[in-house]
């Protein structure tokens, strides 16, 4: 069984584990001092600050996990989106990203940014599906009255 829940500092140690798994998937180490900052206080660094971080639990364990973030008063970036590859990787990234975007819509924020760490475990043809579009090196969408 699965549920998608707000993440709590509990949570942190599991999240940079998961991070730390995805991030040399790609070849990089995590930089808890540099790009990424963030997980080292997840409650400050998105709650703390208008945004939010949900975690994916697949029979009580965190499988996945995702973080929108303000990037102004009225756009945000989805900063992470990751979901271990042995869950079933299409839906339940789909979920997150759902889940991200309807944080985003009840935030009133109008874009939504995704990072291209967050972009390169969520493919661009999934993105795409939810109204993302390619500008310069990021995918952007406009989700006012979307």
């Amino acid at each position: 069984m699965s549920q998608i829940r707000i993440a709590n500092k509990q949570d942190e140690t599991h999240i940079r584990a998961l991070a730390r798994d995805a991030l040399a998937s790609i070849g990089r180490e995590i930089d808890l001092d540099g790009d990424d900052a963030d997980l080292k206080n997840i409650e400050w660094s998105y709650f703390g600050c208008d945004g939010g971080f949900f975690v994916l639990e697949v029979d009580g364990a965190i499988a996945g996990f995702g973080g929108v973030a303000k990037l102004s008063d009225d756009a945000a970036e989805i900063k992470r989106l990751y979901v271990k590859p042995d869950v079933k990787l299409e839906e339940s990234l789909l979920d997150l990203l759902d889940m991200l975007l309807d944080f985003a819509r009840k935030m009133d924020y109008r874009l939504v940014e995704c990072a291209q760490i967050a972009a390169r475990f969520g493919p661009s043809s999934m993105l795409e599906t939810r109204g993302f579009k390619r500008q310069d090196d990021k995918f952007v969408a406009n989700i006012w009255n979307a």
